[in-house]
């Protein structure tokens, strides 16, 4: 087994990160039975009730004496029961609670001085020994686990590898084949094939989108050298809507709107709307991702058109040759993280337990399963059985992985394995588009904010702020596009946003993000 883990740790740069491993991480005098307190896995919800019976967790019992109760609230309301549950206090808490801790008012910091979490930066350094080697090797996994106070309060959801980015721009390959039109790149070759799309293949809306796309994701905005949401520039807070570039994107952006070239219904798209627009000709080109995007549509129109055809485009630029420097990119230490609560009799156990799943052994048994049940080890990669590929119930590839391990989830331990990857996404399109997206993965680590903590006061302030600018600028968007509001009050929009507190709302996330370079 070791060759396929010394892979993955070299792409980690964590080669020498796990000596030591393959060692019963509990002893024999702590406790044998914890409560944990998750989300349960929706790739695995329709077909078990809890995560006790998920392979994974049944071996890991098996493998260090330990017995966990998980619960679990009903699905789709995590965060209010979670809210719920520390309000509780925390003589109700379970022992140990998976969460975005940093999504907690005040931040991890004050989850810790409320009583509620324990600081692990001491039992972490004398009791984990795999997650203790792997952040002092490794400075972003150091940076992105601690809080600004520098204590350590969970354990973390580690991405490894160099793939981040699962999402953008899809387009009809078999439509660009039919035109004789090359993969675009530039604005001017965006334009020549949605009109083309539009004027020769009857594409009544070329770009589709839902509103939410328009808002959180990015793609053309890269003409512009803008992200869409709050973003970094040389470790400065950036407002999109604030920099010049977002004007002359929402320009761009009304010009096709009028030309019939984005789609006029996109405001009042959902899901389903975009899916049957790229699926019956109406649209060749939408935002989506390599699972939940290509392969649905893909293996939804096999039989009904055998010539169709998708493939991801890269990320728009103004030039060619020009890197897209904004994109969707997971951060290295990603959420949730497992908190200890103060509730828990045997912190030092609940640690070494934990702990296990950065070991070698615990790498594989929750990206992979059981060797010889859901996995076997083939020249160096760990390869799925029919169990995951071909299940015998019929059960989808992520439904089998859902009861079985929690490799298509992010959750504590290693995350986006390569030889995970390459299998969950089975279509050579998806494989296509993994690349595709990933190349320039490294630009937009520079740019995505990272996981800054608002302190209690700062979280207040931005609460009072948030709701009115996000909606008063998604409001303002969709006039600037649709034309209803025209773009020479740009400028009174800049003042409203002033008036509203803008410069404040930035100045805080300014201070919060200092406060991360820091740590």
């Amino acid at each position: 087994m070791k060759k396929g883990f010394m892979m993955i740790l070299a792409m980690a740069l964590l080669c020498t990160a796990l000596g030591g491993c393959g060692e019963k991480q509990v002893s024999e005098g702590g406790q044998k039975e914890f409560t944990y307190w998750a989300d349960l896995p929706t790739s695995g919800a329709s077909q078990i009730q809890s995560m006790n019976d998920m392979t994974m967790y049944q071996e890991l019992e098996k493998r260090t004496g330990v017995k966990i109760s998980f619960i679990h609230p009903p699905v789709g309301q995590g965060k209010e029961q979670f809210n719920l549950l520390v309000a509780s206090g925390a003589s109700e808490l379970p022992d140990m609670v998976e969460f975005a801790w940093p999504d907690y008012p005040g931040g991890p910091d004050k989850a810790v001085s409320d009583g509620i979490i324990l600081d692990l930066t001491d039992p972490i350094d004398k009791h984990a020994p795999n997650l203790k080697k792997l952040l002092a090797e490794n400075e972003i996994y150091q940076k992105q686990s601690v809080t600004d106070s520098g204590i350590l309060y969970g354990f973390p959801s580690l991405n490894v590898g160099k793939y981040r980015t699962f999402g953008g721009l899809i387009i009809r390959k078999d439509w660009l084949d039919d035109l004789g039109l090359g993969m675009p790149e530039t604005l001017d070759e965006w334009e020549n094939v949605l009109r083309q799309f539009k004027e020769k293949k009857g594409a009544k809306a070329p770009l589709t989108f839902m509103s939410n796309n328009m808002n959180t994701s990015f793609h053309f905005n890269n003409i512009y050298d803008v992200g869409v949401s709050m973003y970094v520039d040389n470790k400065t807070i950036k407002f999109p809507q604030m920099e010049p570039g977002y004007r002359d994107y929402l320009e761009r952006m009304h010009k096709w709107y009028e030309e019939g070239l984005l789609d006029a219904e996109y405001d009042t798209n959902n899901q389903t709307v975009v899916d049957a627009k790229m699926t019956n000709g109406t649209s060749g080109v939408t935002y989506g991702f390599i699972g939940g995007t290509i392969g649905r549509y893909v293996n939804a129109m096999k039989e009904k058109d055998p010539k169709y055809k998708l493939a991801a485009a890269q990320f728009p630029v103004k030039n060619k040759g020009d890197e897209p420097r904004f994109l969707e990119c997971q951060k290295e230490a990603n959420t949730p993280f497992v908190a200890v609560t103060t509730n828990c009799k045997d912190p030092e156990a609940a640690v070494k337990w934990l702990d296990y799943l950065y070991s070698e052994e615990g790498m594989i048994l929750k990206n992979f399963g059981v060797e010889g049940v859901t996995y076997n080890e083939v020249d160096g990669h760990y390869v799925y059985t029919d169990e995951i590929l071909h299940n015998p119930n019929g059960l989808s590839i992520a439904e089998a992985m859902g009861i079985n391990f929690r490799a298509n989830q992010p959750s504590p331990g290693f995350n986006q394995h390569e030889d995970y990857l390459k299998q969950y996404y089975e279509l050579p399109e998806q494989l296509e588009a993994l690349d595709v997206w990933t190349k320039y993965t490294d630009n937009a680590k520079e740019t995505v904010l990272p996981p800054i903590t608002p302190t209690m006061e700062e979280n207040e302030e931005l609460i009072a702020l948030k709701s009115e600018i996000d909606t008063y600028t998604q409001e303002m968007t969709l006039k600037f596009i649709k034309g209803i509001e025209p773009l020479s009050g740009y400028d009174k929009f800049i003042e409203e946003l002033k008036r509203m507190g803008v410069e404040r709302y930035i100045e805080i996330h300014q201070a919060a993000l200092d406060r991360y370079y820091q740590r």
